[in-house]
């Protein structure tokens, strides 16, 4: 599912100077692949030079967007890539946001499926109708594949203004697609066509530091149906996805500066990482986690605070404005996150998240002319755990749908002038299995469900007697009542009421 980037509005600035950092703060306003391990290769998605082709582009904190061919004659559409929902729609009327959208009406291989569909997110939604079309990636699979597409008609806070896309292409499992499961997703709809393998990678290299004079842009390569050798370093470590619906993982640990918060991991008990689901998000920005677990990494981020951060900039509503290339990162500690091993339930490995990661380049100039800000990018949630955007950013993660799996490695980000942030995949570590005993598979709701039918029909036989009880109770008062009326009443030919009781 889509979640809340975020979006610039009108700010002033609270400058303070920090030593020889040119620190400045800004505040905002509160706001009420088969079965067989995937192959590393090379892709085929390169330039006139023979580098690799970034297909993925977009602006700090509004997502990533991929260029497509949709309809005969074909409509260049920018898609937003979201692992957290299954639905491709794309705008299909006029927005102020947007400088064009899909005409259907000028595609001659459109098709009505003549059914409506909504889909809502924390904040906003979009309603339209589905329908079918051909689309084609402008740098990916050399293929043309007729695919579902809902044409948004109407929408709210869903689209943001200079994002520089014009729709959506969900790339969860087809549990989540509205309005059923039955509305196949694209990248299902390749494989099942057999244009790419069951598994896509994604690196994103987040925002670009070679020109500081020019307005900051985020980049990545997607890849389809393989691993790409050349986008990550060191081991490939996955993690296995607990649930087919969102790509749900559990995350064993979080540690601030080496140490562990050491919270409860089972979801039966609080706080907790994974209650309800901890997912893989690449359409959410931020880390998102509960409230617990919010309190905790502030706790030990202020351990370490020797700059005097306000209180402001953690709750997200100012940011912190450093001279070009005057970043103080040393002064902020590395984080990790502990995932469960796809080796064994007693194992683990962990992302190292550096604070290039956790501290977020926003789109605002800072007061002061050639300044970088950033916004703290870890933020609450109502409760478990988004792995978005910015974690994502530090590591190539491939998607391994055929194994059921999510793959991390240390990215080879740092091309371009874009920011290389030192991230590192380890392990596998052994822990304690008890820790994380509760793991919702695939086959959780189906037993559920069985067990309330059961319960359901052990109800019903035991008030099955009582029913029967009281039937007998009201039929001999009617009876009762019937005799008593005879004996007070003379007899009459008029037969209504005898037919009324029958």
């Amino acid at each position: 599912m889509r979640r809340v980037y975020a979006r610039p509005s009108c700010v002033f600035h609270l400058v303070l100077i920090l030593s020889s950092f040119g620190v400045s703060w800004e505040e905002k306003p509160a706001k009420g692949s088969y079965s067989v391990p995937l192959l590393r290769t090379k892709r085929d998605l390169r330039d006139s030079r023979g580098n690799p082709t970034e297909n993925l582009k977009g602006r700090p904190g509004q997502g990533y967007y991929i260029a497509t061919d949709l309809g005969s004659p074909a409509q260049r559409i920018n898609v937003l890539v979201d692992t957290g929902s299954s639905n491709f729609a794309v705008a299909a009327s006029p927005h102020p946001y947007l400088p064009f959208y899909y005409h259907t009406d000028r595609s001659t291989s459109y098709l009505d499926l003549n059914r409506p569909v909504a889909v809502p997110y924390t904040q906003g939604n979009w309603e339209g109708k589905l329908g079918s079309d051909f689309l084609r990636f402008v740098e990916g699979p050399n293929a043309t594949v007729r695919v579902n597409v809902a044409a948004i008609l109407s929408s709210e806070n869903f689209y943001i203004n200079g994002s520089m896309w014009e729709g959506i292409l969900g790339l969860g499992y087809a549990r989540l697609s509205k309005p059923d499961s039955g509305v196949l997703p694209v990248f299902d709809q390749f494989v099942n066509d057999g244009v790419v393998k069951d598994s896509f990678s994604m690196q994103l290299c987040g925002s670009s530091e070679i020109d500081f004079s020019s307005e900051p842009t985020v980049a990545g390569t997607m890849v389809f149906g393989e691993v790409d050798n050349e986008l990550y370093e060191g081991d490939l470590l996955y993690t296995p996805v607990v649930k087919k619906w969102y790509y749900e993982v559990v995350i064993t640990d979080i540690a601030v500066g080496g140490e562990s918060l050491a919270l409860i991991v089972k979801r039966t008990l609080s706080p907790q990482y994974n209650y309800d689901k901890t997912i893989v998000d690449s359409g959410t920005t931020n880390l998102r986690v509960s409230e617990e677990v919010f309190d905790a990494i502030l706790d030990r981020l202020k351990k370490f605070d020797k700059l005097g951060v306000p209180d402001e900039f953690w709750i997200g509503r100012q940011m912190m404005c450093w001279n070009y290339d005057k970043t103080p990162w040393e002064e902020f500690p590395d984080m990790s996150i502990s995932l469960l091993s796809s080796v064994s339930n007693s194992k683990e490995f962990r992302l190292k998240i550096p604070p290039q990661l956790y501290l977020r380049e926003t789109i605002e100039h800072g007061p002061l002319p050639g300044q970088h800000c950033y916004k703290f990018a870890i933020t609450k949630a109502d409760k478990g755990t988004v792995i978005g955007a910015v974690i994502m950013e530090g590591f190539y993660v491939v998607f391994d749908r055929e194994n059921v799996q999510v793959g991390f490695a240390a990215t080879t980000c740092g091309a371009e002038g874009r920011l290389n942030p030192s991230s590192e995949v380890s392990g596998p570590f052994s822990r304690d299995a008890v820790d994380c005993e509760y793991i919702e598979t695939e086959s959780s709701d189906t037993a559920l469900l069985t067990v309330a039918y059961v319960m359901a029909g052990v109800c019903g036989l035991c008030l099955l007697p009582i029913f029967v009880l009281l039937g007998q109770a009201s039929c001999k008062k009617r009876n009762q009542q019937r005799q008593l009326a005879g004996a007070e009443t003379p007899i009459s030919t008029d037969t209504t009421s005898l037919r009324n009781d029958f």
